[in-house]
């Protein structure tokens, strides 16, 4: 006699439309014996939305490679509307394919954007354009991910400090600290006024333009743009990749 049960002989799994079910054994069953033959995004009944996370975090640090358990991940935190949990699946989808699979990240970026933070939005956008994973310590805290490499800091013991004789703070720093706790106005208005002052530092440029985008503020980089231009020679490539991606948002 066999020793296991085929697809065809397993009880039909539970599904979050089925309402009308009692409760049963399958509703206390481990989440591993529920999701490891399901193709579904959303397998399980609700009530046990931690342990579901738990488990398919495991399952992507046991099997980075399994895009199913990914994207079942996403869609679970998607459902439970939980804004960091998203954003760590995000991420660690992102690290899982490096360079590969451009598409599917774009189709799961764009279809959860609104759930997402503007910032996480900015720097997973940031991301998926430029192909490069970023510097560990740049990324926005992602304490639940489970396959960054857990840096949150940087490895100089000692650092030269980049403010100005007359104590002034570099402008940059002072806009990420801003975007750390969401307050993208006034990391939008400090990158604005140093660019005024600092119009060819494209860092200040691609900082602020990833503002532009995360916000859609399509009307704000017009206004920098046409300033910039009144100051530089020309300005470089992003800026064009920047407008499209604003218009390409407002066309209805």
């Amino acid at each position: 006699m066999a020793d296991h049960l085929t697809q065809d002989q397993r009880p039909a799994l539970p599904l979050c439309g089925d309402t009308e079910r009692g409760l049963d054994l399958l509703d206390l069953a481990e989440p591993v014996f529920l999701i490891q033959d399901s193709p579904e995004l959303d397998p399980l009944c609700p009530g046990t939305a931690d342990v579901i996370a738990d488990y398919l975090a495991h399952s992507v640090a046991a099997e980075p490679d399994n895009l199913l358990r990914h994207t079942q991940r996403i869609f679970h935190h998607y459902r439970q509307n939980d804004h960091d949990g998203l954003y760590a699946a995000l991420v660690d989808l992102f690290i899982a394919l490096g360079q590969r699979g451009h598409d599917l990240r774009r189709r799961l970026l764009n279809g959860v954007r609104h759930r997402l933070r503007k910032d996480y939005y900015a720097r997973l956008d940031h991301w998926l354009r430029s192909g490069l994973a970023p510097h560990w310590h740049e990324l926005l805290p992602v304490t639940r991910s489970v396959l960054t490499p857990g840096i949150v800091g940087l490895l100089d013991l000692v650092r030269v400090s980049v403010d100005t004789l007359d104590g002034s703070r570099d402008p940059l720093v002072e806009a990420r600290e801003h975007i750390e706790y969401s307050q993208l106005d006034e990391a939008q208005t400090v990158l604005e006024e140093a660019l005024a002052n600092e119009p060819h530092r494209i860092d200040l440029q691609t900082e602020l333009l990833l503002l532009y985008r995360a916000t859609g503020n399509l009307d704000g980089f017009l206004r920098t743009r046409e300033k910039l231009q009144q100051i530089v020679d020309s300005l470089p490539p992003i800026w064009d990749d920047c407008e499209r991606h604003l218009r390409k948002d407002q066309t209805p």
